[in-house]
């Protein structure tokens, strides 16, 4: 980022309703920033277009409901991983693999559900046609024709996602240099993973949120993972490593990030590539993006 003049666009809707205090980033990069304002945007279009934001309620409820099952289709399968890893504690073992499979095989299957919904709400609902919406996207499109550069920032990552695809950014921002953090690198890998081992009711499921927008193929990105993974034990990463497999599963952690090459940026333990033997280790070579960094 040394080498940004500004000026810089900023989609930071996962902040929800602190989307434009923005101001410490402003102060800390010193660069003429431009927030493209989303969520705000969003919320002008529930007055503008109220049927079309019903449509999109729905979806989002269908969406919802349809989450319900799959979270009890993953206790059965994961406890099935889970046992044959006690048995034999080896990746390669044929059993251990197929109760792997059985487990991604949901994951598809949601996601599959997931994009159908997405599908038919494009189809039917067709949001890019509508006059609000498109004054949004000229807007959008005006504003990072003039920008050096696009930042996106984290928060609420489902929030995030879904007012990113709402409006269309995410087919905005191909080939425009990106540089993105937490949630803000999620949304830009193949998938978004949800997780966390340390929750009030006990360790929480993980579970796709949604795809994400495969800008940063290849990879699912697991920001804070220090914070929200047990990851000195190694059934915790060796089913997480092989379930998103043959995604890589790359920890993001406060002080480092990964540059346009896959060259680790910052600290050499911020970022981490889980292993399906239970282990991490250093990035692996052969990530190409395009785009300039994913951040903690």
């Amino acid at each position: 980022m040394r080498d940004l003049t500004g000026p810089v666009a900023l989609v930071s809707a996962g902040w929800r309703y602190d989307e434009e205090r923005d101001e410490p980033l402003r102060g800390a990069l010193g660069l003429t920033i431009h927030n493209l304002r989303l969520y705000g945007a969003f919320r002008d279009i529930e007055r503008a277009a109220p049927e079309l934001v019903a449509a999109h309620a729905r979806k989002q409820a269908m969406l919802k409901a349809i989450k319900v099952r799959y979270r009890e289709a993953i206790v059965s399968r994961l406890a099935g991983i889970q046992a044959q890893w006690a048995d034999r504690r080896d990746p390669a073992c044929p059993w251990f693999r197929l109760a792997v499979r059985h487990l991604q095989e949901v994951d598809e299957l949601f996601l599959a559900e997931a994009d159908r919904l997405h599908q038919e709400f494009a189809a039917t609902g067709r949001p890019f046609d509508h006059p609000a919406v498109q004054a949004v996207r000229a807007r959008i499109d005006e504003t990072l024709d003039g920008c050096q550069a696009v930042l996106i920032a984290g928060g609420h990552v489902g929030v995030l996602r879904n007012r990113m695809s709402f409006f269309g950014v995410d087919q905005a921002l191909r080939g425009r240099r990106l540089i993105a953090w937490s949630g803000g690198a999620m949304v830009l890998a193949d998938r978004i993973l949800l997780y966390h081992d340390y929750t009030t009711h006990g360790v929480g499921l993980a579970e796709y949120l949604d795809r994400g927008f495969g800008l940063v193929p290849g990879v699912v990105f697991l920001p804070h993972a220090q914070n929200r993974l047990d990851l000195n034990r190694p059934e915790n990463v060796a089913i997480l490593a092989a379930r998103v497999a043959p995604l890589r599963a790359v920890t993001l952690e406060n002080g480092g990030g990964i540059g346009p090459s896959g060259q680790q940026i910052g600290r050499a333990d911020a970022v981490r590539q889980l292993q399906p033997d239970g282990t991490s280790g250093a990035l692996s070579s052969g990530l190409v993006w395009g785009n300039d960094a994913a951040r903690s």
